[in-house]
């Protein structure tokens, strides 16, 4: 117990980075499994015709046009895909929260823990001068002749 209060700070401070393990491995986790729920774009497999029978061809041109395939969807005449590359909006949106909210939490972490430059010094430009010129001291303060 000492009044300066040093021994709160640590504990806080403690207690903060175990919080952020907790929430980077939330994040980890919810990442993980939007990914194993995610379903990636994947063209259904072209049947294997053997001659080129016009009945099979007519067969084949209306299977190229059923979206189910692809997660695909016809829209005059045009063939469109699944934006959202097979994963549900909600899981892209708590993805997108995530993503927000660590680097928040990474912002403020770099801020709170910053230690700012000092802008108030002069860049040096030049040659190597010795200290005594560059901080314009007195030579012999430092040097008496024997």
């Amino acid at each position: 117990g000492s009044s300066t209060g040093h021994g709160v700070s640590r504990t806080f401070s403690s207690l903060q980075r175990k919080a952020m393990a907790r929430a980077t491995a939330l994040c980890i986790l919810a990442a993980a499994l939007c990914l194993l729920r995610s379903i990636a774009f994947v063209p259904a497999p072209a049947p294997a015709t053997r001659s080129v029978d016009p009945a099979v061809v007519a067969g084949a041109a209306v299977l190229a046009t059923v979206p189910a395939g692809a997660d695909a969807f016809v829209f005059k005449g045009k063939e469109y895909f699944d934006v959202f590359y097979g994963i549900e909006p909600l899981a892209w949106a708590f993805c997108g929260f995530v993503i927000v909210y660590y680097g928040a939490v990474l912002k403020n972490a770099a801020t709170k823990y910053n230690i700012p430059v000092d802008k108030t010094r002069a860049i040096k430009v030049g040659g190597f001068q010795g200290k005594e010129i560059e901080n314009n001291e007195d030579m012999e303060k430092f040097y008496k002749p024997v």
